[in-house]
């Protein structure tokens, strides 16, 4: 993970990147982005980076990531857009 946020910093737009493990439970953590459009949130979600890091981590999860986008006072939980295996796409 801390090579994925090296090398998602350097995307363009990319303001924050980071993971961080809960203290009361160390199999779980948050990942926070803030990108300056959403252009480049859209261009990072087709970056080779991304894509390294969704098939890095899917060896590593017991079951599919929660996940809950916040832009601004809204949020959203995005549906999976396919199989939660992200190397059957390639």
């Amino acid at each position: 993970m801390q090579a994925t946020e090296r090398a998602v910093a350097q995307e363009a737009g990319c303001r924050t990147y980071r993971f961080a493990v809960m203290l009361d439970d160390p199999d779980e953590y948050v990942h926070v982005q803030e990108w300056t459009s959403e252009q480049t949130w859209d261009a990072h979600q087709g970056s080779p980076a991304f894509r390294d890091y969704q098939h890095a981590l899917f060896e590593l999860l017991a079951r599919p990531s929660d996940m809950e986008v916040h832009r601004g006072a809204d949020r959203s939980r995005p549906e999976p857009s396919g199989l939660p295996d992200p190397r059957a796409l390639d």
